[in-house]
């Protein structure tokens, strides 16, 4: 093959996709998808059903790597394809976040049933560190502490808020919520507060409860039921 043909045919390729204003169009869709969150992307399976659940993902993550080509392709093929292919198949059972605090018990971050996502109780330990933003409620020998509630509780949302995203969902799609108190009297006020910021327009149920204690150093836990 002499170096002129080579040139044509690259010149060839460089323009193909250009000459294909329909070609252009798919691009910039996968672009849209590869740029959105992923809970708006696992939407595609409320909007189109069942029938997608054979295809939609592989179909989607091929669509990707083609637009984009070679080994990064392959990889931006994958990404998008395990986007939508996640929420398109069921698969019931335990679930783990990577980007969560760890679980402090035999238990997994939440467990899936049908499109339905049942999130763990979970305080507001940061993941990797166990730090405890606001504070502890007491120390190591159980001396009691002073503690901010308000910080606790945006802890405690934002890891939930990790764990759904992580998991296809999203703050907006819960639709119950339980939370544990050790001092309603003291913290109910701070924490619906912090409540009402992150749910003032989501208004999912919410039933809140007092407790004697909780597992760890912590004023507050919630878990909560979220769409998928």
């Amino acid at each position: 093959m002499t170096d002129e043909s080579t040139d044509s045919e690259a010149a060839e390729d460089e323009s193909s996709a250009e000459d294909h204003p329909d070609l252009m169009r798919r691009i910039e869709m996968i672009e849209g998808i590869m740029e959105a969150p992923d809970h708006f992307v696992e939407r595609l399976y409320d909007h189109y059903g069942k029938s997608m659940v054979g295809s939609a993902g592989r179909a989607a993550g091929v669509a990707a790597g083609f637009a984009v080509g070679g080994p990064v392709g392959g990889i931006v093929g994958g990404v998008v394809g395990s986007k939508v292919a996640r929420n398109l198949t069921s698969n019931d059972g335990p679930l783990f976040s990577e980007n969560a605090p760890a679980a402090v018990g035999a238990y997994p971050h939440a467990h899936r049933v049908g499109n339905l996502l049942f999130i763990s109780g979970i305080g507001p330990r940061q993941a990797g560190t166990d730090e405890i933003p606001g504070g502890p409620i007491k120390d190591a020998d159980g001396i009691p502490l002073d503690y901010d509630v308000r910080a606790q509780t945006r802890a405690v949302i934002e890891n939930i808020k990790i764990i759904l995203e992580d998991l296809g969902s999203s703050l907006e799609d819960v639709v119950d919520c339980l939370t544990f108190l050790i001092d309603m009297d003291r913290d109910f006020a701070g924490y619906n507060e912090v409540y009402a910021e992150y749910f003032g327009e989501i208004l999912c149920s919410r039933t809140t409860v007092a407790v004697s204690a909780l597992p760890t150093a912590i004023a507050v836990e919630m878990k909560v039921v979220a769409k998928l």
